[in-house]
């Protein structure tokens, strides 16, 4: 028979599907390792001493200079013929894809080369400095 043609399914009363919750993704967990690692190499870079001013400049000057490493490590790969679908690989590509991908947007490349990862390890080059300048400033 049906439902009449007035009839209006507000009024009933239906469960809402409940969403999983998500797991964080691969990029997620790679930065996650890359932070917990910078962060480790700072605190034991004072000798485990509370010293809060100290952790965060060296967790900023070992962020950079692993992200810098990551990037030349992706730079020497592009050289080689490497299987791209290689934990590895992906994992690289996942950590250094957030610093070029914007780049390389607005830099097209000069002569088929590209320079992206230099000029990204020039600016993560300068990150540390220019965040202790201003730490003294305001200090």
């Amino acid at each position: 028979m049906g439902r009449p043609w007035w009839y209006d399914s507000y009024w009933e009363k239906k469960e809402k599907r409940r969403r999983r919750p998500r797991s964080p993704s691969r990029k997620s967990w790679a930065w996650l390792a890359l932070v917990v690692l910078s962060l480790f190499l700072a605190v034991a870079g004072t000798g485990f001493q509370p010293a809060l001013l100290a952790w965060l400049l060296g967790f900023i000057g070992y962020f950079c200079r692993i992200l810098s490493l990551a990037i030349v490590l992706r730079a020497l790969l592009s050289w080689f013929r490497v299987d791209y679908y290689s934990w590895p690989v992906i994992i690289l590509n996942d950590l250094t894809d957030p610093i070029l991908l914007p780049l390389r947007r607005t830099m097209p490349p000069l002569g088929g080369l590209d320079f992206t990862p230099l000029v990204a390890i020039m600016v993560l080059y300068f990150i540390p400095s220019i965040v202790g300048w201003l730490v003294s400033l305001v200090v």
